[in-house]
């Protein structure tokens, strides 16, 4: 019986799939709306590419020809390609190459006169979709690209819009690849600006323009970034080249990011400070056993370079180098400074007991607080502090 109480489920499941099928059929009034859409669909098509040769640029070229009279000849308008950006994520940066990878989704949208209709003449039809194959598209380049992959495969077929009024568009995606000058003076607490530069490559700089917009973002900008950037700033901007090389305007996208120093805080730095610091603690203390400190001294050294070898294999030649890097060798100098004091502090003592009148010399007065003090404290003491004083300031400097 236990089992008896299961059998209704197939049933109920067959019972709600027939539901769904008849939900999806048309009914005779709706089937005949259907197919006069697609007949009027058909031949608005037949009418509209009747002729029409998508290896023809709709790009007007006679703005300013001298075979023609300008006073007498009016001029369509100027052709305007609008880019809209829907997304500018930043994939990865490669700062030893100074690349920079977004991806980066736009739609663009122009005209072309030569695909207008009434939408009264073809049943109220006031857009189509038609492959990209089928149309004249504006030839749209991304300047300073070392690399640019589209996202559609070449054998799926990739879709256009045509709005009645003759205004064309479509939507790409891309991965770009994007070359860029990067200061990483303050690395890791480093911020820069890159973006994705559009324009029209083929044609005169006086026969179209571009204009760039945004659309709101579909993410927030705290998605947009990865582990190690974080975007604060997505934005469009205009650049003016027309000096060089005539070819006119360019929309930009740019992104502002800024590295996360978490990674580098906690693995280098940090590390780095306190490698120091017991490295002076332990050269002033017991000094008179040389041997022991060089091993230290030279521990500290080989460890500090190798923090130098792998901030090189990750940062461009620059010729400001890095904070973190000055930090390091400044921590290395701190080191070498705090050895040759401890190989010589010795022969100093040796120098001192050996000459008594420089002992009178520094004799206190031992009823004195300072006397006692003086007698008390050891100069190795003295310039452990000061060697650890300067190894903290260092350390601070990093994060102003």
């Amino acid at each position: 019986m236990n089992m008896l109480k299961y059998y209704w489920l197939p049933v109920l499941a067959c019972c709600l799939m027939c539901t769904w099928v008849r939900s999806q059929e048309m009914t005779k009034e709706e089937m005949a709306t259907y197919d006069k859409f697609l007949a009027d669909q058909k031949r608005l098509w037949d009418d509209l590419f009747k002729g029409y040769d998508p290896t023809i640029s709709a790009i007007y070229t006679l703005h300013k020809s001298q075979w023609i009279n300008q006073n007498k000849t009016i001029h369509p308008p100027i052709t305007e390609l609008k880019l809209t950006m829907a997304m500018l994520k930043l994939v990865d940066v490669v700062e030893v190459e100074e690349k920079i990878t977004f991806l980066f989704d736009y739609i663009a949208e122009y005209t072309d006169y030569r695909l207008k209709w009434n939408p009264l003449e073809y049943g109220g039809i006031s857009h189509i979709y038609v492959p990209q194959r089928a149309i004249w598209l504006p030839e749209i380049t991304i300047a300073d690209a070392h690399e640019v992959k589209f996202s559609e495969s070449d054998d799926a077929p990739r879709t256009a819009w045509i709005n009645y009024n003759g205004t064309a568009g479509f939507y790409t995606s891309t991965v770009s690849s994007v070359i860029c000058q990067l200061d990483v003076f303050k690395f890791p607490m480093d911020q820069h600006e890159c973006g994705v530069s559009v324009l029209f490559h083929t044609y005169f700089a006086d026969e179209y323009e571009i204009k760039g917009v945004m659309e709101p973002l579909a993410k927030p900008l705290s998605q947009l970034g990865n582990g190690e950037w974080k975007v604060t700033y997505i934005g469009v901007a205009e650049e003016d080249i027309s000096d060089s090389a005539n070819i006119g305007s360019t929309q930009k996208f740019i992104a502002r990011f800024q590295r996360n120093p978490g990674f580098y805080v906690a693995l280098v730095m940090i590390p780095a400070f306190f490698i120091n610091f017991l490295s002076i603690i332990a050269l002033f203390i017991n000094i008179e056993n040389v041997g022991e400190k060089l091993t230290v001294g030279l521990t500290n050294i080989m460890a500090m370079t190798f923090i130098l070898v792998i901030l090189a294999a990750d940062l461009p030649k620059t010729a400001r180098i890095p904070l973190l890097a000055i930090y390091v060798i400044v921590g290395l100098i701190i080191v070498m400074a705090s050895i040759a004091v401890v190989l010589i502090l010795p022969f100093v003592r040796k120098y001192q007991k050996k000459n008594k009148s420089i002992q009178e010399e520094q004799k206190l007065d031992n009823n004195s607080w300072f006397g006692k003090f003086w007698k008390w404290i050891r100069i190795e003491y003295v310039f452990m502090f000061i060697f650890q004083v300067a190894n903290f300031v260092n350390f601070i400097i990093l994060f102003m």
